[in-house]
């Protein structure tokens, strides 16, 4: 007498029968291992390396050249700071990361201003009001320029922080995407110094 399983195989085929996707379900799996050790390599290969470090075309080329109007209304160029190291920081209020660096750049502006170095705040689609309210409550008061699209344009800015160092012969020395921190910008000026 057959069994209930062999009843329902197909006559003469006393085995099993073979389960359809099976072999499927076994690739998409191993190309999901695969992807997934790919992602980890390309992770790992990142780690001990400065993760707001972002090449960009212009660090060894002159500062695109600006007339930035400050929030008090006076102008500034680079024509002016010829001469002497400057940074340009694009900032906003609603920034995060803004928020995070804006304790190193006092501490620079602490440190530099008399020294010779100018740090200018560049407003990034943001208000006067707010950026002289920003700069009120956390302290400082190096000098805020308004929004300048023209410059946001020019020095490649894809959002905020973003800090370029320029040497006193007007090349850009350094850039830091994401918070600057003050040992970096440190480094950047006291390089651009000598």
């Amino acid at each position: 007498m057959r069994t209930e399983e062999e009843a329902r195989a197909p006559d003469g085929a006393g085995t099993p029968p073979v389960r359809r996707g099976a072999h499927t379900i076994r690739w998409v799996m191993l190309a999901l291992g695969a992807g997934l050790v790919l992602a980890v390599a390309v992770l790992a290969s990142r780690l001990g390396k400065d993760a707001t470090y972002v090449p960009s075309p212009l660090v060894g080329k002159r500062a695109p050249a600006f007339t930035f109007t400050k929030l008090d209304g006076t102008a500034v160029t680079n024509a002016d700071l010829a001469g002497k190291p400057y940074v340009v920081n694009f900032w906003a209020s609603w920034c995060v990361p803004c928020r995070t660096e804006h304790g190193a750049l006092r501490a620079f502006w602490e440190r530099y201003r008399d020294r010779g170095v100018t740090l200018l705040g560049v407003l990034y689609e943001d208000s006067p009001e707010r950026g002289r309210q920003f700069q009120q409550d956390l302290g400082g008061d190096w000098p805020l320029i308004r929004e300048n699209r023209q410059a946001v344009v020019d020095f490649g800015v894809r959002g905020p922080p973003e800090t370029y160092v320029v040497d006193g012969q007007g090349l850009i020395v350094a850039k830091f995407t994401g918070p600057a921190s003050l040992p970096k910008l440190e480094a950047a000026v006291d390089a651009a110094l000598r």
